[in-house]
């Protein structure tokens, strides 16, 4: 059951799986969001007429695609695995139940590009526990954690 915070989340996913009913899994919702950010970029580009944007928008809308094909193959794996080798975090068989992690995940990394000192990132770090840990899909997780330890490499000496 989602938390009462979560209902504008909860109304979108519904919304989306009556439209698309093979919608099942967090990870097609998250692959989802990417590829319509992916579609937003590439027909801003268009309106604008930036070639270059918009070439970058087709490429990273086919690769969202092909990660919604990779995801849906993912998880009709997982479906056959036992039930007692399944964990109920898994977001390949997990139904879409946290519409907000993608933005949340997209925002930290956001914030974390700007970050220019170290105890920026530390103060960052510590406000941001509780963005952090909203984030379940584990493959969120670990972009973002790849880029907090990228970023600390890359400050190393920068007060």
């Amino acid at each position: 059951m989602l938390p009462p915070s979560n209902e504008f989340g909860a109304q979108m996913i519904k919304a989306l799986q009556a439209q698309m009913p093979g919608l099942k899994t967090q990870a097609q919702f998250n692959v989802f969001m990417l590829a319509f950010d992916a579609l937003r970029v590439q027909l801003d580009a268009i309106f604008i007429g930036d070639s270059n944007r918009e070439e970058q928008g087709r490429e990273a809308l086919n690769k969202a695609l092909d990660a919604a094909r990779q995801v849906t193959d993912l998880g009709n794996k997982f479906q056959e695995v036992p039930e007692a080798a399944k964990t109920a975090s898994n977001p390949f068989v997990r139904p879409p139940d946290n519409a907000m992690e993608y933005d949340t995940q997209k925002k930290l990394l956001s914030e974390l590009h700007g970050i220019a000192t170290t105890p920026g990132l530390q103060e960052w770090y510590e406000r941001t526990k509780t963005e952090r840990d909203s984030i379940s899909s584990q493959t969120l997780r670990n972009i973002l954690i790849d880029a907090i330890r990228e970023k600390r490499q890359s400050l190393k000496g920068h007060s």
